[in-house]
């Protein structure tokens, strides 16, 4: 597979009533993104978000970017980065409950119209940041090779809106040569459980399958041949009705093991 092919074209995108910005950024000459729908605001926290690492000259790839925030503060701070996503919005895990089975092609036309937004805001932020990251659209479980290798592999607030996070973590780690960094709310526990999230009761939750511990995530990330090296405690402010204010969260950075000095 070509360059060419491997990475999306730019949409050009100058109405910024167009776009839906995840989390709140500031574009120079535009003004601050988000202010109204914005569901995370990471601007006092990013260090802590991305693993405390040193990204210059890191090649680094940002899995499930949706609006880019990430991507281009790694960019700001050196790095060379690939941009990942779904292509289209009715690729989500939805949680098949059984009251909204029924409504499940407007519930995936209502994720396909988000997602355009997602998208738009992207492309948007790109043009007028004069980013030169890649984007890349596809299945977040079976990424190409071709992508890699990255330095550095992000994948944050992701796993728990995934019904295979396992797989998820495999298909993207596997692309790393170095560093894996997942940022996440983790279950205060050492124990390999995860905490299975959808309820009969509640159908609003159609997007969050799991809570993993930070015990559980160890287990995965040895098991994929990546040793924890750090974990990083902060506090991230939500945005999002109801939920306001600021959340514990953890960066946990973890080194690909060296099989050979494992061996000896």
């Amino acid at each position: 597979m070509s360059e060419s092919s491997l990475y999306a074209e730019p949409i050009l995108v100058e109405n910024v009533q167009d776009c839906f910005f995840y989390q709140r950024m500031d574009i120079p000459g535009v003004g601050e993104m988000g202010k109204n729908d914005g569901q995370w605001d990471l601007r006092d926290c990013i260090i802590q978000y991305l693993g405390e690492l040193d990204y210059r000259g890191k090649r680094t790839l940002d899995v499930g970017t949706a609006s880019g925030f990430l991507t281009f503060e790694m960019e700001k701070q050196g790095a060379e980065v690939v941009s990942f996503d779904m292509d289209m919005g009715n690729q989500w895990d939805i949680v098949p409950h059984f009251q909204t089975i029924q409504s499940r092609d407007s519930i995936f036309e209502a994720c396909n119209q988000v997602h355009q937004r997602l998208k738009n805001a992207y492309w948007f932020a790109h043009r007028h940041l004069q980013s030169n990251a890649k984007m890349y659209y596809g299945n977040v479980y079976n990424l190409p090779d071709e992508l890699g290798p990255f330095d550095v592999v992000v994948l944050a607030m992701i796993l728990p809106h995934l019904r295979d996070p396992f797989q998820a973590l495999y298909s993207a780690s596997r692309l790393s040569k170095d560093t894996v960094v997942v940022t996440e709310q983790f279950m205060e526990s050492e124990d390999a459980i995860a905490r299975f999230l959808p309820s009969p009761e509640d159908k609003s939750m159609n997007h969050s399958w799991w809570t993993l511990s930070e015990g559980c995530l160890k287990q995965m990330l040895g098991i994929l041949g990546f040793r924890i090296k750090n974990v990083v405690k902060f506090k991230a402010r939500c945005l999002v009705s109801g939920l306001e204010g600021y959340h514990e969260c953890k960066a946990v950075v973890a080194k690909r093991v060296d099989i050979k000095s494992e061996i000896h």
